[in-house]
């Protein structure tokens, strides 16, 4: 018996797709199909769970990590096989754009779902303020400096990231978010070295 979120129902093959699957034992197995089942049981929802239009969704303006590395074109290659992510992103309603949604988790499998041409995608929905959105964004992204988080952003891709979080927000700001505080005295240190060397500031020596 599979316990998880009933994604479609597949009428030719007389089977259902289960995203978030676990078996009664307790094994979790990502997006199971399940074929023939005896019976489907509707249990309350447990999370906000919806499948959406692919063109509806945008990924989150800070988002920098590529998605042209060879592991990445394999897992578009099996995301197309499936015809379905195995796991769904988190998004956030949007207001005042051209998109209802924006990611908050998840961009390799939405660019993945893009890749593969995948015309709708299961996502959890939740509601997010802007700036819990970039809360969520760097507890998900920026490592505390100097661990080694293996999912988590490069020194290069946090740059690009601070960069882009401080054309939206105040330095001030960003500073509440304690794992920024170090990354953006980095970043402080760096413009100012290179205002130096353009010969924009002086060193504070007459």
């Amino acid at each position: 018996m599979y316990e998880g979120w009933g994604g479609r129902w597949n009428y030719s093959d007389q089977a259902f797709l289960v995203y978030d699957a676990e078996r009664d034992d307790g094994e979790r197995f990502g997006a199971v199909t399940v074929s023939t089942p005896e019976s489907v049981e509707r249990l309350d929802e447990r999370l906000s769970i919806e499948e959406v239009p692919l063109s509806t969704v945008a990924p989150s303006p800070y988002s920098v990590r590529a998605t042209d590395d060879v592991d990445h074109a394999e897992f578009v290659k099996l995301t197309r096989e499936r015809g379905h992510l195995l796991t769904y992103p988190t998004v956030r309603p949007v207001s005042a754009s051209d998109y209802d949604y924006e990611i908050v988790g998840g961009h390799r499998r939405y660019h993945a779902a893009r890749k593969a041409d995948l015309s709708t995608i299961a996502v959890e929905i939740v509601e997010l303020s802007d700036w819990e959105a970039v809360v969520w964004f760097v507890d998900e992204h920026i490592p505390v400096q100097g661990g080694s988080e293996s999912d988590m952003y490069t020194q290069c891709e946090i740059n690009r990231a601070i960069d882009r979080l401080r054309t939206e927000w105040p330095d001030e700001r960003l500073r509440s978010l304690s794992v920024l505080e170090p990354y953006l005295s980095d970043a402080l240190s760096r413009t100012r070295r290179e205002a130096l060397r353009s010969g924009h500031a002086t060193n504070g020596c007459p």
